[in-house]
């Protein structure tokens, strides 16, 4: 690529001495740079997943596959095209089948990259009976390493966002199970558990938010280990997005219980001094619930 350059500035120039020193560029690097007829999306997405499933390719090389296909899936059409190339099942195939993390963080890195904010990724997605069996696997696995927890919960998250009939099947599946041993750990990185309240508030914009639904959420643990990261957090981030889903559920109507309010209390004390830079519409909903 250098090369190219140096090239690319003394033919520019007019600079013959410049252009001999450096070279002729490779024809084949011009023709795919500045379009000349190259591989269309949909045949690059079949080649970089051959080199993936390939057993005679090295780890290094097929997780700049993976990168390759995420970068081109980023693209609606392409990642719509995961389905049309019958591409999801072998795809999916890392999540049960590798020895290799890296690998299995890099699939699920693509599959929350595919059904974010994609509709018909995220119906194609569920074609596949274990595929979100899986996920919810793995985000609950605490063997498994941070990186592939941290995108276990994104792909969860872009999976069930805005989708009412994936959320339902989630919850059917004791998915919200693998939300409060997260929150509740010490030992956690502040990503996992951002991760985790980002699962919860994309759960809660599928569903209606009621006392019966939080009831439930009181049952596993969800509530107050959420209302007791005010206290035990000192991220922004984190603490910014508990705000929000306690803003969720004080938009909806819900009641909070006297051990709640004692947390709320706790943790409002603990993030006053911080106000300035944290939202201020969630933090405000929060104050007015304890005035």
């Amino acid at each position: 690529m250098e090369k190219l350059l140096q090239w690319s500035i003394a033919n520019s120039q007019g600079d013959k001495e410049a252009m001999a020193r450096v070279g002729q560029p490779d024809p084949k690097l011009l023709q795919q740079l500045f379009g000349g007829g190259g591989p269309d999306d949909p045949t690059l997405m079949k080649e970089s997943m051959a080199v993936i499933v390939n057993p005679e390719v090295d780890v290094e090389t097929k997780l700049v596959a993976f990168d390759n296909f995420e970068m081109l899936i980023e693209n609606l059409d392409n990642a719509n095209n995961i389905e049309n190339l019958k591409l999801w099942g072998p795809l999916l195939e890392f999540l049960d089948q590798t020895d290799e993390e890296e690998l299995r963080a890099a699939a699920l890195s693509i599959i929350g990259t595919a059904v974010q904010n994609n509709l018909n990724s995220q119906n194609n997605f569920m074609k596949y009976d274990t595929g979100l069996r899986s996920l919810i696997a793995l985000a609950s696995d605490k063997t498994k390493p941070f990186d592939v927890r941290t995108k276990a919960f994104y792909a969860l998250s872009n999976l069930i966002r805005n989708h009412e009939d994936i959320s339902e099947k989630f919850f059917k599946l004791n998915g919200l199970d693998c939300i409060a041993p997260v929150l509740s750990d010490a030992t956690v990185k502040p990503k996992l558990k951002m991760r985790a309240i980002a699962l919860l508030t994309a759960y809660l914009t599928s569903v209606k938010i009621s006392e019966s639904l939080i009831n439930v959420l009181r049952e596993d643990g969800v509530v107050e280990s959420t209302i007791d990261c005010l206290s035990s957090e000192t991220d922004l981030n984190i603490i910014d997005r508990v705000l929000s889903f306690l803003s969720q559920l004080i938009s909806s109507g819900i009641k909070f219980n006297e051990q709640e309010m004692r947390l709320l209390n706790e943790g409002y004390k603990h993030i006053e001094p911080l106000k300035e830079r944290l939202n201020e519409d969630d933090y405000l909903a929060v104050k007015y619930v304890l005035e």
